[in-house]
């Protein structure tokens, strides 16, 4: 009788054990369904938006172009609409970087260049971090340090944006390697040319 009852509880604790597995992977597909469902149904939305010229859903089809298809042809088109018609500074930057890397367009660094820079006038921190690089590096014309300086200084005050778009991309570290190159002078005509810069 107890070895009857000992099986008869060991059979129902592995029914159990099955019954719990077997529930917990049908409710995360469920989940993971629902997920990708309401990722459909956004999308779909951003389609609305952005034929409506709501630059927000266009820059937004552009990064889910981008990032979930790889697709970048697909993505600078809606990037280039709203960087153009919305002035939307998020979508300049991508548009810059797409040029940049030569991704969906030719490498063009003077095309990289004019995105960075408008996307950078309108504020967006990224884009300053890539002209403190810039003008560091000397991409165009010869290095410029208190420029560079400038524009690591504007993107420090989110620094956390800029490395969240790459943990490389660190203006808080530009910053550093930079004072230990230049003289106080210079670091502090770079802070004026913030002050006047923000003043506008």
């Amino acid at each position: 009788m107890k070895r009857t009852l000992y099986l008869l509880a060991l059979g129902l604790t592995i029914l159990t054990v099955v019954g719990y597995v077997i529930g917990k992977n049908w409710e995360e597909e469920a989940q993971k369904a629902q997920a990708e469902l309401g990722r459909t149904e956004q999308i779909k939305l951003w389609r609305k938006q952005a034929r409506q010229g709501d630059a927000e859903a266009q820059y937004q089809l552009g990064i889910y172009y981008q990032n979930a298809r790889a697709d970048y042809l697909t993505a600078q088109k809606w990037f280039r609409v709203a960087a153009s018609k919305g002035r939307h500074a998020g979508a300049q930057y991508k548009l810059a970087q797409l040029y940049m890397n030569g991704q969906g367009v030719e490498n063009d660094l003077p095309a990289a260049m004019s995105w960075f820079r408008k996307s950078a006038a309108q504020g967006d921190v990224r884009a300053q971090y890539f002209l403190g690089i810039a003008y560091r590096d000397g991409w165009e014309r010869k290095d410029n340090y208190i420029e560079a300086y400038k524009w690591f200084l504007l993107s420090n005050r989110k620094a956390a944006l800029v490395r969240a778009e790459d943990p490389r991309f660190d203006p808080t570290v530009a910053l550093a390697e930079m004072d230990a190159v230049m003289s106080r002078f210079d670091r502090e005509q770079a802070r004026k040319r913030v002050a006047r810069w923000k003043a506008r």
